[in-house]
């Protein structure tokens, strides 16, 4: 087998795993602050 087939074969690996493992690691940030909060707006002055 040349070198060349070889380093392309390791980096598909690579990148599939890489892949994988960030498809598996990711999770969705939770959001901050309550969602279920209505804050009134400000009073506004007359224009």
């Amino acid at each position: 087998m040349s070198k060349s087939i070889i380093l392309k074969a390791i980096f598909a690996i690579a990148v599939i795993g890489g892949a994988i493992f960030i498809i598996i690691k990711d999770e969705p940030a939770t959001p901050t602050g309550d969602i279920n909060s209505i804050q009134p707006l400000p009073e506004q002055d007359n224009p």
